[in-house]
Parts: C-alpha cells; structure tokens; sequence
C-alpha cells in the first residue's frame, strides 16, 4: 500500500513537519512522476481530488466545505452544532446594525488569520458593507483549538494574549497573532461543551481531522465554532499527538516501517 501526505501547499510547514515526523513522503510532483497513483491519501488543506483511485483521509469536497465560511455555517446549521448567526442578505445585516448589534462582514468566504473581516457596530461608526456573508458579533470570554482525529480529541490549546503585548494595543474581537494572541497548552482545561462542540463540528463537515477554532461564553456558558482547519500548525506534544491518532487509524504506518527511500508500506 502507498501512502502520501497531499499538503494544499507544497510550503506548508504544518504537513512537512507531521509527514517527516511519521515518515511519510508527500505527493510531490516528482513523487507523482516516479509512482503515478497512490492507495491512500491523508489529505491536508487540499480541496481538489488528485488521485482518482485513493481512498482519503479528509475528503476533498469535505476539505471545500471547511474552507468556505458559508458552506461551513450551512453544514453546522444541518449538523446542530453552535455557530455564528448568519446570513448573506445585507438588508438583514443593517436591520441587526440598527439594532445595535455588532456585525461581521466577510468580504471573503475563503481566508483566515483575521483576513476579510470587517466588525461594524453603531458605537464606532463603521457601516455594513457589501460582502458575501455576514454573522452577528458573538462576545467571547475565551477561544479554545481543539484538534479532532476519528471522532476524538487529541488535544486542545487556548488563545491568550502575549505577555510582551500592551492591554491597549490588543484587540480582544479578532483574536489572531497579529492583533496580539497566540496559542498556548499550559494549564488548558475547557469546558466539556467546547470539546463537544469540537468533535460535532468536525463531524458535520464530513471530516476525518481537523482543528476547530470555538469562543466560549461565560456568561451564558455557550460555546460557539467560528471555523475548522483542515491544515493545522502543528508541533511538540500537538505533533506527537497527531502521529499517535494517525498509527491508530492506519497500524501499518506504525514502527517507521514506511520511512524507507521507496515508501511503500508492504
């Protein structure tokens, strides 16, 4: 059986560093030129179907899902998982506005890190633009990752501000790396309902992994899942994790078997 990490990028570093660390090769275009198909793929990040023949773990149209802000929602909303109130009529957006109640547009349905966002609210002014989706404001006390593989929760980092970063140049809405926020797994203890709404999120898109991004609301003691990477930074003890849930899904990767200059598990 050939096996190969498919990366979304070949510069991703989360898919070199967990195909190095189990000893699988990626399906590079030489590796495609030297061995054509593949018997199994473990798809990271990738939203087109390569290898007709290959079975997948993270399905490509899964991976689509995923990666589309609204498909996701749509697939949350089937699924009964805690989402974001959406909707892509801008008539209702400026009715929630009016209402004083904060809004996200998103002027794109596929980026991350903060890209696209555009947080309206009466109290600073900023109108509701044109955009292809928009979701009301959900405040958040925190904001948790949870990585699931197979159904499981193989681990969980929460966003906290950096240390070396000033309270008044931190934004507390976006929580991203630029605005001041990284991830961190000391002394991590979420709620059961986060890690429930993890696994449920993951479930509904169709996936096999990924890792979901959720706010937790203290007050109402409510989780809600922004979105589910399906090309996760991974490293440390989140790596070691991964390698483990992977030999579970697939023995015959176990005992480095497969990292051999062929790569062919036999």
């Amino acid at each position: 059986m050939k096996v190969r990490f498919e990366p979304y990028k070949l510069q991703s570093q989360g898919c070199r560093a967990i195909a190095k660390h189990l000893g699988v090769l990626r399906a590079t275009p030489r590796q495609v030129r030297r061995h054509g198909d593949f018997d199994l793929i473990i798809n990271w990040g990738n939203t087109t179907r390569r290898f007709a023949n290959a079975r997948y773990i993270n399905e490509p149209e899964a991976v689509a899902d995923a990666c589309n802000k609204e498909a996701a929602y749509r697939r949350f909303e089937e699924g009964q998982v805690p989402h974001p109130l959406f909707t892509t009529d801008k008539a209702v957006a400026d009715q929630w506005y009016e209402d004083g109640l904060g809004v996200v547009a998103r002027t794109l349905l596929r980026a991350n890190q903060g890209r696209g966002i555009v947080l309206c609210s009466r109290e600073t002014g900023t109108r509701v633009p044109n955009a292809p989706l928009y979701t009301q404001y959900t405040k958040k006390a925190e904001e948790y990752r949870v990585h699931v593989v197979d159904g499981q929760v193989i681990d969980v980092a929460q966003k906290r501000k950096r240390r070396e970063v000033d309270n008044d140049d931190v934004n507390y809405q976006i929580r991203n790396a630029h605005n001041g926020w990284v991830y961190c797994r000391d002394e991590v203890d979420p709620p059961q309902c986060v890690t429930d709404a993890g696994i449920a999120a993951v479930d509904a898109l169709g996936l096999d992994f990924g890792a979901a991004d959720i706010g937790f609301n203290q007050h109402t003691q409510t989780p809600c899942v922004y979105e589910v990477n399906t090309a996760p930074g991974v490293e440390g003890t989140t790596l070691d994790r991964y390698k483990a849930a992977f030999h579970r899904m697939v023995p015959a990767l176990r005992g480095g078997r497969y990292a051999t200059r062929r790569g062919v598990l036999r």
